[in-house]
Protein backbone atom coordinates (compact mmCIF):
# COMPACT_ATOMS: atom_id res chain seq x y z
CA UNK A 1 0.00 0.00 0.00
CA UNK A 2 1.29 3.18 -0.81
CA UNK A 3 0.23 6.99 -0.16
CA UNK A 4 -1.06 9.29 -2.97
CA UNK A 5 -1.85 12.88 -3.17
CA UNK A 6 -4.07 14.56 -5.38
CA UNK A 7 -4.46 18.13 -6.11
CA UNK A 8 -8.26 19.50 -7.38
CA UNK A 9 -7.64 22.68 -9.40
CA UNK A 10 -11.11 23.84 -9.04
CA UNK A 11 -11.76 23.46 -4.92
CA UNK A 12 -7.86 24.15 -4.20
CA UNK A 13 -8.03 21.11 -2.00
CA UNK A 14 -5.00 18.43 -1.79
CA UNK A 15 -6.85 14.76 -1.12
CA UNK A 16 -4.82 12.11 0.52
CA UNK A 17 -5.22 8.08 -1.07
CA UNK A 18 -4.23 4.69 -0.04
CA UNK A 19 -3.74 2.99 -2.81
CA UNK A 20 -4.09 -0.52 -2.64
CA UNK A 21 -3.53 -2.01 -5.96
CA UNK A 22 -2.12 -0.80 -9.46
CA UNK A 23 -2.54 -2.35 -12.54
CA UNK A 24 -2.46 -2.52 -16.41
CA UNK A 25 -5.81 -1.72 -17.89
CA UNK A 26 -6.03 -3.23 -21.59
CA UNK A 27 -9.04 -0.48 -22.66
CA UNK A 28 -7.75 2.37 -21.53
CA UNK A 29 -3.87 1.57 -22.03
CA UNK A 30 -2.79 2.50 -19.02
CA UNK A 31 -1.86 1.87 -15.29
CA UNK A 32 -4.94 2.23 -13.31
CA UNK A 33 -5.05 3.06 -9.42
CA UNK A 34 -7.69 1.36 -7.18
CA UNK A 35 -7.53 3.65 -3.93
CA UNK A 36 -9.41 4.42 -1.16
CA UNK A 37 -9.88 8.40 0.37
CA UNK A 38 -8.31 9.07 3.62
CA UNK A 39 -8.66 12.48 3.64
CA UNK A 40 -7.71 15.91 2.87
CA UNK A 41 -4.54 18.14 4.06
CA UNK A 42 -4.71 21.25 5.70
CA UNK A 43 -3.34 23.95 3.94
CA UNK A 44 -2.38 25.73 6.89
CA UNK A 45 -1.53 22.66 9.01
CA UNK A 46 0.01 20.25 6.47
CA UNK A 47 -1.51 17.30 8.83
CA UNK A 48 -4.70 15.21 7.48
CA UNK A 49 -8.22 15.81 8.36
CA UNK A 50 -9.90 12.48 7.77
CA UNK A 51 -12.87 12.65 5.81
CA UNK A 52 -15.87 9.95 6.63
CA UNK A 53 -19.29 10.08 6.04
CA UNK A 54 -21.51 10.49 8.91
CA UNK A 55 -23.14 6.87 7.74
CA UNK A 56 -19.88 5.07 7.95
CA UNK A 57 -18.32 6.64 10.73
CA UNK A 58 -21.52 5.81 12.89
CA UNK A 59 -21.72 2.05 11.73
CA UNK A 60 -18.26 1.66 12.54
CA UNK A 61 -18.51 2.81 16.22
CA UNK A 62 -18.34 -0.14 18.62
CA UNK A 63 -21.69 -0.61 20.77
CA UNK A 64 -20.75 -0.55 24.80
CA UNK A 65 -19.76 -4.26 25.80
CA UNK A 66 -22.75 -5.76 28.03
CA UNK A 67 -20.92 -8.74 27.79
CA UNK A 68 -20.79 -10.80 31.19
CA UNK A 69 -17.81 -12.93 32.00
CA UNK A 70 -19.67 -16.54 31.36
CA UNK A 71 -20.79 -15.21 27.70
CA UNK A 72 -16.98 -15.11 27.06
CA UNK A 73 -15.77 -17.82 28.76
CA UNK A 74 -18.79 -19.76 26.30
CA UNK A 75 -16.95 -17.66 23.30
CA UNK A 76 -14.04 -18.96 24.12
CA UNK A 77 -15.08 -23.08 24.68
CA UNK A 78 -16.90 -22.30 21.48
CA UNK A 79 -13.68 -21.25 19.50
CA UNK A 80 -11.86 -23.67 21.29
CA UNK A 81 -14.18 -26.46 20.05
CA UNK A 82 -13.95 -25.72 16.44
CA UNK A 83 -10.16 -25.13 16.27
CA UNK A 84 -10.01 -28.61 17.55
CA UNK A 85 -12.23 -29.89 14.72
CA UNK A 86 -10.80 -27.84 12.41
CA UNK A 87 -7.71 -29.13 13.36
CA UNK A 88 -8.75 -33.12 12.70
CA UNK A 89 -9.86 -31.61 9.84
CA UNK A 90 -6.67 -30.59 9.00
CA UNK A 91 -5.05 -33.77 9.78
CA UNK A 92 -7.70 -36.26 7.78
CA UNK A 93 -6.55 -33.85 4.87
CA UNK A 94 -2.91 -34.51 5.09
CA UNK A 95 -2.98 -37.46 5.33
CA UNK A 96 -5.18 -37.71 2.27
CA UNK A 97 -2.98 -35.88 0.42
CA UNK A 98 -0.11 -38.57 1.54
CA UNK A 99 -1.83 -41.05 0.96
CA UNK A 100 -2.70 -39.27 -2.77
CA UNK A 101 0.83 -38.28 -3.33
CA UNK A 102 1.82 -42.23 -3.38
CA UNK A 103 -0.62 -43.18 -5.45
CA UNK A 104 0.25 -40.61 -7.86
CA UNK A 105 3.95 -41.69 -8.15
CA UNK A 106 3.29 -45.10 -8.43
CA UNK A 107 1.19 -44.45 -11.46
CA UNK A 108 3.73 -42.24 -12.79
CA UNK A 109 6.54 -44.79 -12.19
CA UNK A 110 4.93 -46.83 -14.80
CA UNK A 111 3.48 -44.64 -17.31
CA UNK A 112 6.35 -42.91 -17.73
CA UNK A 113 8.71 -45.65 -18.95
CA UNK A 114 5.47 -46.57 -21.54
CA UNK A 115 5.63 -43.40 -22.73
CA UNK A 116 9.44 -43.31 -23.37
CA UNK A 117 9.37 -46.44 -25.33
CA UNK A 118 6.50 -45.04 -27.43
CA UNK A 119 8.66 -41.99 -28.15
CA UNK A 120 11.68 -43.97 -28.78
CA UNK A 121 9.34 -45.95 -31.06
CA UNK A 122 8.42 -42.61 -33.08
CA UNK A 123 11.56 -41.08 -32.73
CA UNK A 124 12.77 -44.68 -34.85
CA UNK A 125 10.20 -44.49 -37.51
CA UNK A 126 10.79 -40.47 -38.01
CA UNK A 127 14.53 -41.33 -39.28
CA UNK A 128 13.39 -44.24 -41.11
Amino acid sequence: MSISKSFNKNTGTTYVYDVYENYWDKEKKKYVQKRRLIGKIDPETGEIIPTRSKKRAASQQKPPCENSDSDYQTLYEQAKKELEQKNLEISLLNTMLDQLQKRLSSVLKTVIPALQSQIDQLEKLVQE
